[in-house]
């Protein structure tokens, strides 16, 4: 498999907003023909490097966004005292300057992307193996709901920035990635703002359905360790649509073995859209 930290062919690097991104351009034009990629928690655009060029070489240019200071040779230290609602304005700004892009958000860029649908008009939204808005908890798979506590839930004194063991990321993060591959993307991880974290996990922003008028796809990994498929059933319910649940898929949907298929369900989609 291609190391998600090596450029991939045809990539830019261009400025969206206040936000950097890779972009891969169509090679055949459709329309909308924006995809706007929004990666999770501690993570940074290469996650995308897998579907980015897969969804260009099919019709819809693809711009994969670096979240604030988590782009390569930028400062983290500079995150610290941001929320979750910072991250959300930087990818308005985002959509603004694209014009209009289909957003699709993995885990806590899920969430983003549906608090972002409510605040501007975009085509359509997909969340994959998304961190719940306010009213629905998100929830580990049974007993790693215990072992989030220490990684979620912040002491007095910690005001600055988190990063989760590895142990703990590679049983519930990387449950279904190759232990080499698990390992080079926890070395490229960004440490989150305390109050990212915590916002993310008990205190989201709210997102009724009526606040969003696109459509809207739901998709969770069968074996998602991380947020569980009973998540997404919840979700897609708030949105009155069916979730895609992938059996014997964990929580990186955009990276595991078999990403090809969400990508070509996310095209089919994509492409009812513009019909």
């Amino acid at each position: 498999m291609r190391d998600l930290f090596e450029p991939t062919r045809g990539e830019e690097v261009v400025g969206v907003g206040p936000l950097r991104a890779l972009r891969w351009t169509a090679t055949e034009l459709r329309a909308p023909t924006t995809f706007l990629l929004i990666h999770g928690l501690w993570d940074g655009a290469h996650v995308w490097r897998r579907m980015g060029p897969y969804l260009a070489r099919r019709g819809y240019t693809s711009y994969a966004v670096w979240q604030r200071h988590h782009h390569p040779g930028a400062d983290p230290l500079q995150l610290r005292g941001l929320d979750i609602y910072a991250y959300v304005r930087d990818i308005v700004a985002a959509v603004a300057s694209i014009g209009r892009p289909v957003l699709v958000g993995h885990s806590v860029g899920g969430l983003i992307a549906l608090a972002v649908a409510t605040r501007c008009r975009v085509p359509g939204v997909a969340v994959l193996s998304c961190a719940a808005p306010r009213g629905i908890p998100t929830l580990h798979r049974g007993s790693f709901n215990f072992a989030a506590l220490p990684h979620f839930v912040p002491l007095p004194f910690r005001r600055g920035l988190f990063l989760a063991e590895f142990g703990y990321v590679r049983t519930v993060y990387y449950s279904h990635l190759a232990d080499d591959e698990a390992r080079r993307l926890y070395a490229g991880l960004i440490p989150e703002p305390w109050r990212v974290g915590v916002q993310a996990a008990f205190w989201p922003p709210r997102v009724r359905r009526r606040d969003i008028k696109a459509p809207i796809l739901v998709a969770s990994g069968g074996e998602d360790c991380a947020i569980i498929p009973w998540v997404a059933h919840r979700i897609a319910r708030r949105f009155r649509v069916v979730p895609a649940i992938y059996p014997g898929r964990g929580h990186l949907l955009p990276i595991e073995p078999g990403w090809e298929s969400v990508a070509d369900d996310l095209l089919r989609w994509a492409d009812r859209l513009v019909e």
